[in-house]
């Protein structure tokens, strides 16, 4: 089942022995393809643990799945309302049923995917799906011909691939990401001067006016869906011949949830952005970025300089 396997925190037992084997059987059926059978079950769970954050959530995906989008919406609201968090990211899912599109992915929700994900990121990424952000961020800045910078932040390290790419080309390597699982496995490679759990905006924040040569940004900001805090904060940072390499997922218009649950950005929402925020493209291109379900990932390079 789809939309309960991208759950990071999906089974937390209810305290109810005959609620947990509800939901398991219902689990089952959802993995055979029985949503509406699951969609019961789960209902039936609910009945016996009212207030159960994964039930509802599961119910939610189930419905969604069956095709009753009104239920989804429903159950979804109920996760948020039961987890002011959102450690299940039900607001993404909220979403893509076309309720509001958040700001960004709430932190709780990223902060667990990556602390499940972080022991298989590595070899997921590179040996599944084929993962090219960073060598793409490295190849457009020497194609613009900046191979060398003196004080760089990773935003969003995650274990340390974009890291690993750039460790060469620059002095003072940071590292920062929300999952400490990320920011150890990190570690264990042995490639940054400095690794930070914290939030990318809240570090930024606090990062002196014009100190920084590079920040990078590799699948990172996919998380985020309203970047102008993210391309303001850059802009302070930035020395005024420094430069801010991302990557992000292509969009039509604006940024919107994609069926991925990640955030896609339009090339005009990024340039007008940029101008907004005093940030002038040195370079957009669109590439793919990895490959999923046996298909390309378009994204957007994007390389931005102060003016």
């Amino acid at each position: 089942m789809g939309l309960l396997n991208q759950s990071p925190v999906l089974f937390r037992s209810s305290g109810d022995l005959i609620a947990d084997r509800r939901f398991t059987y219902a689990c089952d059926y959802a993995a055979g393809g029985d949503f509406m059978a699951a969609a019961e079950l789960f209902e039936q769970a609910i009945a016996r643990a009212p207030s159960w954050t994964a039930a509802w959530f599961a119910l939610g995906a189930a419905c969604e799945e069956a095709g009753s989008g009104e239920a989804a919406l429903r159950a979804f609201a109920r996760v948020t309302e039961l987890d002011p968090n959102d450690e299940f990211g039900a607001s993404l899912r909220l979403a893509r049923l076309g309720a509001a599109t958040p700001a960004a992915a709430p932190c709780a929700y990223v902060k667990a995917l990556f602390n499940q994900y972080a022991e298989r990121f590595d070899e997921h990424l590179v040996d599944e799906l084929a993962y090219r952000a960073p060598g793409l961020l490295a190849q457009t800045l020497a194609g613009l011909g900046r191979d060398d910078f003196a004080r760089c932040i990773d935003l969003g390290c995650g274990t340390g691939l974009c890291g690993s790419a750039f460790r060469d080309r620059v002095g003072y390597l940071t590292g920062v990401d929300l999952s400490p699982a990320a920011i150890e496995a990190a570690r264990a490679k042995e490639i940054y001067d400095r690794l930070v759990v914290e939030d990318l905006n809240d570090f930024l924040s606090a990062e002196p006016e014009a100190s920084v040569d590079l920040l990078l940004a590799a699948d990172a900001l996919v998380y985020i869906g309203d970047l102008s805090t993210v391309f303001a904060q850059a802009r302070r940072a930035l020395k005024l011949d420094g430069r801010f390499a991302l990557t992000l997922q292509s969009g039509e218009s604006g940024f919107a949830v994609g069926p991925d649950l990640r955030f896609a950005h339009a090339p005009d929402y990024v340039r007008e952005l940029a101008d907004s925020s005093n940030l002038a493209v040195a370079g957009l291109t669109q590439a793919a970025l990895r490959r999923e379900a046996g298909r390309d990932v378009l994204g957007l390079v994007v390389v931005l300089k102060p003016r």
